[in-house]
């Protein structure tokens, strides 16, 4: 939980500040008074003043910020406040200073997406252990997983990126497989799901299950106050046999467990290299298919062997090319998901809310410096994209209102200002409580 608490915080906080930082900037540049920037709205935890007079502020609610300019709009000014204000600056000049939010956003996830790839991870090479069961094809697997839709791909989060641009746009798409131990590449046609439902990853919903090695049914951890634990199961134990049945792997394992929620099972284990039998009732859980079962144990796992790992890396200008590239891709993947959500091949359920957020924050944070950095050029993407959406109160909202202004050469009624951004707060406010409501169904 502190984990999570601080990964999220310190994630919200350095968007914020990245993002009312371009709005800042542009605004300086163009001559205007900037009266306050606050990243979090409430309470003011702690403030102070630049030599030009502008509030600095961290308050105590980090789900925001927001720059203050002077504007006439909001008070009589004087005739040397009037060369200041951000409503006397032209069309060009506001338009400039509300799109610096959100272009400095994507700027941002370039930079860590180029950082990224200058480190170099390792990552596991995909390899496909199941194909759907409407392909006919025959396949020697495992099979190394490599191209989707003639794009090469080098890991599983690619390739569900991938996939999930061709929902909804495509009947079948072409991958290539290479089988383990052979250097020839087959190419077959998998068909692709016309919707994909909330909770479903895009590999499930493609049919394809990845191949790992076997792992032993050996438990390295089990979870405190867990139906484990009071059984009396401890870290060490390898389970043999389920009701007399013997068991080869840890899947074999997990898969008898599941079904068997709420009954009575008699688990053979080793332990010391002596053989015992502890009785054991898998606590019934939910998931979209239906209950399973679930005791809280986790297996001992080796390390994938070398001929199995890729260490991604590139030189800096393959690296920046690399994160431009990846930002445009992140972008174009949010626009297409929004518009997959309208018109339902992506279902509504997946909009998350800031529980989702804090979740995803705290196990990329758990999970190493790689998935956090990449959750947090993602989130900044998404924070971009999201700001440049033609609802009033947003960013992309005052772009159209200047867009309108350019075109017929005078400002937008401000009645009509108003009445926008009552329709855009309404409607944000919804998705807002939607999306919420989602993140509660999910816990």
């Amino acid at each position: 939980m502190i984990t999570t608490i601080i990964a999220t915080i310190v994630a919200l906080g350095v968007l914020v500040t990245v993002h009312e930082f371009g709005h800042y900037w542009v605004a300086k540049r163009c001559g205007v008074r900037v009266l306050r920037f606050s990243v979090g709205f409430g309470r003011s935890l702690y403030t102070w003043k630049d030599k030009s007079g502008t509030e600095f502020c961290v308050a105590a609610i980090p789900l925001g910020g927001y720059v203050k300019m002077l504007d006439g709009r909001e008070k009589q000014l004087s005739a040397t406040e009037q060369s200041e204000a951000f409503d006397r600056k032209t069309v060009g000049q506001r338009f400039a200073i509300v799109a610096a939010g959100p272009g400095i956003n994507f700027i941002f996830a370039a930079i860590v997406y180029t950082l990224i790839s200058m480190i170099g991870v390792q990552k596991a090479i995909p390899v496909v252990d199941e194909l759907p069961s409407q392909t006919a094809a025959k396949i020697r697997l495992p099979a190394e997983f490599v191209s989707f839709d003639g794009r090469e791909m080098f890991s599983w989060e690619r390739i569900s990126i991938a996939m999930v641009d061709a929902i909804g746009d495509k009947t079948t798409v072409q991958v290539g497989l290479r089988p383990l131990e052979s250097n020839v590449v087959n190419k077959i046609a998998i068909p692709v799901p016309k919707e994909l439902v909330a909770d479903i990853s895009p590999l499930v919903a493609f049919g394809i299950k990845p191949w790992s090695p076997p792992v032993e049914a050996k438990l390295a951890r089990i979870v405190t106050g867990g139906v484990a634990e009071a059984a009396g199961l401890l870290v060490g134990d390898k389970v043999v046999a389920v009701n007399s049945q013997p068991v080869a792997d840890w899947a074999e394992f997990v898969s008898v467990i599941k079904g068997a929620y709420g009954s009575s099972t008699d688990l053979t284990v080793e332990r010391l290299g002596i053989t015992q039998t502890i009785t054991i009732v898998p606590e019934t859980r939910q998931a979209p298919d239906g209950p399973y079962g679930f005791i809280g144990v986790a297996p001992f796992v080796e390390p994938l062997p070398p001929e199995l790992v890729r260490t991604i890396q590139e030189n800096p200008v393959k690296a920046l090319l690399v994160g431009v590239e990846r930002t445009i891709e992140m972008s174009w993947l949010t626009v297409e998901s929004i518009g997959k959500m309208i018109s339902g091949v992506l279902s509504p359920e997946n909009l998350s809310g800031p529980l989702t957020i804090a979740k995803v924050a705290g196990d990329s944070a758990n999970s190493g410096w790689y998935a956090y950095l990449s959750f947090i050029a993602y989130l900044s993407v998404s924070l971009g994209v999201l700001n440049l959406l033609p609802i009033p109160v947003l960013d992309g909202g005052h772009l159209v209102f200047f867009a309108f202004e350019w075109l017929i050469g005078r400002p937008v009624p401000e009645q009509v200002q108003i009445q926008g951004i009552r329709i855009g707060m309404a409607l944000l406010m919804g998705l807002m409580f939607f999306a919420f409501y989602n993140d509660l169904m999910r816990l």
